[in-house]
């Protein structure tokens, strides 16, 4: 873990990238997919500056358009949850209590500046929020029941006793929720095939 800054006070918004998968299914690293000219990994870093992040952090692996500021899994091959807990685990030292924490997949490259800020709102209190139907986006707080929760999924993770989905993480936590409407609901979209990403493409070249 290199560079990383540390949040200065306790209305810092964290952003983090959720950036470690393996791209399996993509069969090239989807971070360095590009629209416009901007890889994903960027647009979801400008996505999130722009929403009122006061800092932007990578979960994974460093890349070469992005190798400050990273978080490695602290499991690998864990998933979404696996960088989830890092992160969390990074904010339990260097952030102030109840510090939100906005988590977004590299995948999601339709995620809106509107949306994260929706979120931020939404999120008055508690342990956080979410998309009814989608786990990611998600916002968290670094209260003491989700810091629990990230312990518990690491110990089971650690053990391999079972699997994390973002799901089951965020189950429990009693999450405030934003309904899915037609605006919201193009934005969720995921890219994870070949297919889907010239999909993608071609979508954005008929709304221009």
């Amino acid at each position: 873990m290199t560079n990383l800054p540390t949040p200065a006070a306790a209305t810092n918004i964290i952003g983090i990238v959720l950036a470690g998968g393996r791209s399996s299914r993509m069969g090239i690293d989807k971070a360095t997919l590009r629209i416009e000219g901007e890889t994903l990994l960027l647009r979801m870093k400008r996505v999130l500056s722009a929403a009122g992040c006061t800092q932007v952090m990578l979960s994974g692996h460093g890349r070469d358009d992005w190798h400050e500021n990273a978080i490695p899994d602290q499991l690998s091959n864990t998933g979404p949850v696996g960088g989830i807990i890092s992160a969390l685990s990074w904010a339990e030292k260097h952030s102030a209590p109840n510090t939100p924490i906005v988590f977004v997949p590299i995948d999601a490259p339709l995620l809106s500046v509107d949306l994260i800020v929706s979120m931020h709102r939404c999120e008055a209190a508690g342990n956080g929020c979410f998309i009814s139907g989608s786990p990611l986006p998600l916002l968290l707080r670094t209260t003491d029941a989700v810091l629990q929760q990230s312990a518990k999924a690491c110990a089971d993770l650690q053990t391999k006793e079972s699997s994390w989905s973002v799901r089951r993480f965020i189950e429990p936590l009693m999450l405030s929720t934003i309904d899915v409407n037609d605006r919201i609901k193009p934005q969720l979209t995921n890219v994870n095939t070949p297919t889907q990403w010239e999909c993608l493409l071609r979508e954005l070249e008929n709304r221009s």
